[in-house]
């Protein structure tokens, strides 16, 4: 691309300007649609099945929890 072609190109992308950005602003709505979409879901999926019970392979939390013990981890 020599001189000519540059100022031709310039010439060119003078009409378009990018509109000022706001990122705030931008930031800010998709935390307010995140929240509105768990809050939403929270309400339409929430109640609609029983808890669920997890099984553990180890006795031992349990029966520490049981004692007024505090939960012993292993690694």
């Amino acid at each position: 691309m020599d001189r000519h072609d540059q100022e031709l190109l310039d010439r060119q992308l003078r009409r378009f300007q990018p509109a000022p950005r706001n990122n705030g602003v931008m930031i800010l709505a998709i935390t307010a649609v995140f929240f509105a979409g768990m809050t939403l879901g929270g309400f339409l999926f929430a109640y609609r099945s029983a808890p669920m019970r997890t099984a553990s392979n180890t006795a031992s939390p349990a029966i520490s929890l049981l004692n007024g013990a505090p939960p012993i981890m292993r690694q």
